[in-house]
């Protein structure tokens, strides 16, 4: 997703963080239970916000599995929250308790046994959240699911947490004036319209592809909508109000080229159609699976969307398809949408190259680290809402270029792919994506995972350097001065030195690259050179975060 403002070797000391590569939070899963599909019948209208819903969820239970939990938002106060009606199964009405905003659902003992069993719970209420109801910029009334990222428990009785992976159907009825947009593709088409007040017609939406809660979506509003390129044979589609039409399917035709861009790039697109919708999410944009929302004023008619469509493309990906297993694992979606979005612009949007793009991140994360002394992987985050951070998209996003510059090009993206092909429709832990690296690399890669990943912070050199000229080389020491911490990072330091025919003139074109191991505090370096170095830059192709202070 987007914000609004989107924009090796030995170490002397080291901190123990055990196990947070592959460290769960705290969400209480539900042991011996395995949602397999939900199918939500949502009844909307323009009456009042009250919805209507039943929830029909096909779960694989492990022998002797006593109960079901779902997440449902119960009743806040005398307006908001969702209450229960009744909750059955083929066999009867099931016993069940709605507390602390949890469902607890009694599996009778004669079906203990069977590998899948069907709940149906009924019910009803105004939601606080989750599915947004409200108006768009002409005034118009809309419905809108913004789930992300534990939010969809307010509008439907689920397993609100991105482990459990799950295919979905929608079923709304809604006034006739109103079209529905959802995942996967639409089943039917619309129903005639049924009888009453409200004159409802039903779309039904259905995706075979399991996706977590937190991109299970429903968008209801008086939509103009079309389809405007393919991946291959998917059809990617503009959806946007209908008032906005013509600008609207200007600013959203670069996807199905940047959806391809990524196909090629990574491996195959995972869903049935890709649409990009305008909606009212509350950040820049939602990378739904196969139905991504974006915020309504994204729509200008100027056709200068293409960074925020990638990003959220390559979440189609990486957050959608391979995800994260755990809240605090995060950067798995962020970090690489963040990367992948900036390895298209590089490629294709001119002017837009990845040193500079990688730079301006550095300049993000090392003032993010001034104010909040964090890691990427930070376990002790409670509202994950903080998780999206300048840690979780542009650190994430400097890990994976750094990984790259360490690897090589062939090799990262041989294990980005393969990444991707383990992991494809599952979920995935960091420790998982370090397991995969290293097997195609051939290399260790644990002191880089840590160092970057689990340790707040990057490495401030303080370096100096001196020409020798009788014994024609450049002496250079490298201090690792970075405070608050006994950490001592390691990695590879690029100097280019180059000559100049004077102070202030051109440079003559005589030039070397050097790269130096640090994985002390102090390093001390002689390299032999064959022109008078006059100058010295340090990571001249911005492969390297890290602070910089020189001193000569």
């Amino acid at each position: 997703m987007a914000t609004r403002l989107f924009t090796t070797l030995l170490v002397l000391t080291f901190l123990s963080f055990p196990g947070l590569s592959s460290a769960k939070d705290s969400y209480p899963r539900n042991q011996g239970v395995d949602v397999l599909h939900y199918c939500f019948y949502v009844n909307l209208n323009d009456t009042t916000d009250r919805i209507t819903g039943r929830a029909l969820i096909t779960v694989r239970l492990t022998e002797g599995t006593g109960s079901l939990d779902l997440d449902l938002i119960g009743k806040q106060d005398k307006v908001t929250g969702m209450v229960v009606d009744r909750v059955e199964s083929a066999y009867g009405m099931l016993d069940f308790r709605h507390e602390n905003n949890r469902i607890r659902i009694r599996i009778p003992d004669t079906t203990a046994n069977r590998s899948e069993y069907q709940v149906n719970v009924h019910y009803s209420g105004i939601p606080a959240d989750g599915l947004i109801i409200s108006k768009n910029r002409y005034g118009d009334r809309t419905f809108f699911a913004d789930n992300w990222p534990d939010r969809a428990r307010n509008w439907i009785p689920c397993v609100d947490h991105p482990s459990d992976k799950a295919t979905v159907e929608f079923i709304v009825s809604a006034p006739e004036r109103y079209e529905v947009v959802s995942n996967g593709l639409q089943v039917a088409g619309y129903m005639e319209p049924i009888t009453g007040p409200n004159r409802n017609r039903i779309s039904h939406w259905k995706e075979n592809v399991p996706v977590p809660t937190k991109v299970m979506v429903i968008g209801v509003a008086d939509f103009a909508w079309e389809t405007s390129g393919y991946i291959e044979d998917l059809p990617v589609q503009s959806w946007v109000f209908e008032e906005d039409r013509l600008p609207g399917f200007k600013d959203y035709l670069p996807a199905a080229g940047i959806a391809t861009y990524f196909q090629n790039l990574i491996g195959p697109y995972s869903y049935e159609k890709l649409a990009n919708v305008q909606s009212k999410t509350k950040f820049g944009g939602m990378e739904n699976s196969g139905c991504i929302f974006y915020y309504e004023r994204s729509v200008t008619g100027k056709n200068k969307l293409q960074s925020l469509l990638a990003h959220e493309i390559a979440h189609q990906w990486f957050g959608d398809a391979v995800t994260e297993n755990d809240w605090h694992h995060v950067w798995l979606s962020e970090g690489f949408a963040t990367y992948l979005e900036a390895c298209y612009a590089d490629t294709l949007i001119p002017g837009r190259q990845m040193s500079a793009s990688m730079a301006e991140m550095r300049k993000s994360v090392i003032s993010y680290y001034e104010k909040t002394h964090k890691p990427v992987i930070d376990t002790t985050i409670t509202n994950f809402m903080d998780l999206l951070s300048t840690n979780s998209y542009q650190k994430g996003a400097w890990v994976l270029h750094m990984l790259r510059s360490e690897l090589g090009d062939e090799i990262f993206w041989k294990g980005i792919r393969k990444f991707y092909e383990t992991y494809r429709d599952k979920n995935a832990m960091t420790s998982d994506f370090q397991s995969i690296m290293e097997s195609v690399s051939g290399r260790q890669l644990g002191v880089f995972f840590k160092q970057w990943l689990e340790v707040a912070g990057q490495p401030v050199l303080n370096w100096t350097w001196k020409y020798n000229q009788k014994q024609s080389r450049v002496e250079i020491t490298i201090l690792q001065s970075q405070s608050g911490q006994d950490f001592v990072f390691t990695l590879p330091v690029e100097l280019l030195e180059y000559a100049s025919a004077g102070k202030g003139k051109e440079v003559t074109g005589k030039t070397l690259i050097h790269r130096i191991e640090v994985n002390k505090r102090k390093t001390m370096v002689n390299i032999p050179v064959d022109f008078a170095v006059s100058e010295i830059i340090a990571d001249p192709k911005c492969q390297l975060l890290f602070q910089e202070k020189t001193v000569n």
